[in-house]
């Protein structure tokens, strides 16, 4: 009997060939699962319209208080004592940051704003905070404690360069960062 080479080699290149698909084939998985449930978180802090939101164009949507018609006079200042309201429902001081995500627009006529709070539960200043003032951005609040049941009103005061005109306007964006209990 004849030794095939050519069969024998074809027969264990076949036999490697199905051992490799095979090993391939055989590794094994464990699987593993995430479910969640996603609801809406209920917020200690709300914005309420103040006195003076009618006048400022307040309106309010959730988290989310938009003051549409401030304004003020070239070369003279005007204040809004009362346009918005930051009140605390929850059963405990909340403390939180105030911060300048940007302001934007006609900057260079800009002479000054500046957001002062104040408690409408002792009528006490709390916070002074520079938005714009010297050509430069100021800078937010931090570490601001908002006690349980009370309520504190936005102060905006806004004074543009006598060099402005009606057609002038700036965006602020602050934000508030509040940390979850």
């Amino acid at each position: 009997m004849k030794f095939n080479y050519k069969k024998s080699l074809k027969f264990v290149t076949l036999l490697i060939t199905a051992l490799l698909i095979a090993t391939v084939s055989a590794t094994i998985y464990d699987y593993m699962y995430l479910n969640a449930n996603v609801g809406v978180q209920g917020m200690s802090l709300a914005w309420v319209s103040g006195n003076d939101g009618t006048d400022a164009g307040t309106s309010i949507s959730g988290v989310t208080a938009t003051l549409t018609n401030l304004n003020g006079p070239p070369n003279g200042t005007r204040i809004y004592a009362d346009p918005v309201r930051l009140n605390n429902t929850g059963a405990s001081q909340i403390t939180f940051n105030v911060t300048i995500d940007a302001i934007t627009g006609d900057t260079p006529q800009l002479d000054s704003i500046y957001v002062r709070i104040y408690s409408l539960n002792t009528t006490t200043w709390i916070q002074n905070m520079t938005i714009w003032a010297s050509g430069a951005q100021g800078s937010g609040a931090n570490n601001l404690p908002i006690p349980s049941g009370h309520m504190w009103r936005f102060q905006w005061e806004i004074k543009w360069k006598s060099t402005a005109t009606t057609s002038h306007s700036v965006t602020v964006n602050l934000k508030l960062k509040v940390p979850v209990a």
